[in-house]
């Protein structure tokens, strides 16, 4: 007996390891630390930070090592127009060159355009990392619509549950009757069929709960497999003005941040097209050694070590107008990122206005259905008093059964629907991720 009860113990306690609860906060947690689309946009904006560094633009010198180094031997033979030079015959000679240099190269003025350039290679890490905080927004909206789809599907499971054991005492009254020849065998069979179609519902729900589980493991980046339990309790929000949201939004939402980011870009760009009119001046400085040494010639060897210092100054003053044609497209693509500002502006109004709009229908028609399951839950309580003394029929009986659960069943949906939306509204006005 007690080998029994420290079996049961234990299989109960490995149920409640094996299907832990859930929270929320620890689906997201997860998420952020797991989820694939999160990692590569983190990694894709680590690597643009490493390609910006005062170097890339040129704001740093550039020094250079060069040396070489040549032999040549040869054996020459020389006969000359003048008697009075003897010729030369079979005259071996040699002569190598050695050389080693250093050299530093610095562009010291180009009208600020590597200022400017690398204010925009500054920005373009700015820009990965709101591109990245959008990855993070969708990757997580979507993690939290898996976690309340699986949250409804629970909920929903449960009230098939009940359904189905509701129709599972009546089959077995049903039968009892029949038994006892109280009904027919009609009615019987009009049970045994309710039965099993809510059955069926059963198995199918669990089905479908367990592709959303499926899917939330996925975005969580953790074994498929993984059971797990969530919290059933849902909260209504406080719902502010629509107006709070849509001024909060346009203040802060990320669509409207990249979007001045990259307006910052391109007046960048016009400020470098205009330094292109300016004159460039550069400086190089070498260091370095010279020798050689040669069989013939009038010098046996030669070698020489020292410093060359150069300034030069270049001013390009036609260009086939090219500069002047990529400023004026410069300012042109400035009106065009101004205009998709505020394209970007209206857009977020909209989202906002859309999604507060149908949370607030969703909560009014949650009050609503709140009254009905009051009203349902009445009707099929008198419901099956009437059926147990034979006043009302199987049929009547079933449609208050149907009637309460797709009186619940609308709550649930309503709910999910509400949850949400809540979060695409933390979404849009930048709260979603701290």
């Amino acid at each position: 007996m007690k080998r029994t009860i420290l079996i049961i113990l234990s299989f109960l306690i490995s149920c409640g390891l094996n299907a832990q609860v859930l929270k929320l906060e620890d689906a997201v947690s997860l998420a952020l630390a797991n989820n694939y689309d999160i990692i590569v946009a983190k990694q894709s904006t680590e690597l643009t930070k490493k390609g910006i560094h005062a170097g890339a633009v040129g704001l740093l010198p550039t020094v250079d090592a060069n040396s070489a180094g040549s032999y040549n031997y040869s054996v020459t033979n020389q006969e000359f127009n003048l008697a009075s030079i003897p010729p030369t015959k079979n005259q071996e000679a040699s002569q190598n060159n050695q050389s080693a240099k250093v050299s530093a190269y610095y562009l010291l003025f180009n009208g600020g355009a590597r200022l400017r350039s690398f204010d925009k290679l500054k920005a373009s890490g700015e820009l990965s990392e709101i591109q990245t905080k959008i990855t993070i927004e969708s990757a997580l909206i979507e993690v939290v619509n898996r976690y309340y789809e699986v949250v409804r599907l629970s909920k929903q499971l449960d009230l098939i549950k009940s359904s189905m054991d509701l129709s599972k005492d009546r089959l077995v009254r049903v039968k009892t009757n029949y038994e006892f020849g109280n009904i027919g065998k009609i009615e019987m069979f009009n049970a045994q069929v309710d039965y099993n179609n809510d059955s069926s519902n059963y198995v199918n729900a669990k089905l479908t709960k367990r592709t959303a589980m499926n899917e939330l493991n996925y975005l969580l980046g953790r074994k498929i497999s993984t059971d797990f339990e969530v919290e059933d309790k849902i909260e209504l929000p406080d719902l502010l003005k629509s107006d709070d949201y849509v001024v909060k939004a346009k203040a802060n939402n990320t669509s409207i941040v990249l979007s001045n980011i990259q307006l910052n870009m391109v007046e960048l760009d016009k400020k470098i097209y205009k330094s292109n009119f300016m004159p460039t001046l550069t400086t190089n400085l070498d260091y370095g050694y010279i020798g050689s040494a040669s069989d013939v010639g009038v010098f046996n060897s030669s070698s020489s070590l020292g410093y060359t210092g150069a300034l030069s100054l270049k001013w390009n003053l036609f260009d086939g107008m090219k500069k002047r044609k990529s400023l004026e497209q410069a300012k042109i693509n400035i009106e065009v990122n101004n205009t998709k500002q505020q394209q970007t502006l209206l857009n977020i109004e909209k989202e906002v206005q859309n999604y507060h709009d149908a949370l607030s229908m969703n909560i009014q028609l949650i009050q609503l259905e709140n009254q009905n399951l009051e009203v349902a839950l009445l009707n099929l309580r008198r419901s099956k008093e009437l059926y147990e003394n034979g006043t009302i029929t199987n049929i009547q009986f079933r449609q208050a059964q149907l009637n309460l659960l797709q009186t619940q069943n609308k709550i649930n949906n309503y709910k999910y629907v509400c949850k949400v939306y809540e979060y695409q509204l933390l979404r849009m006005t930048n709260e979603l991720v701290k």
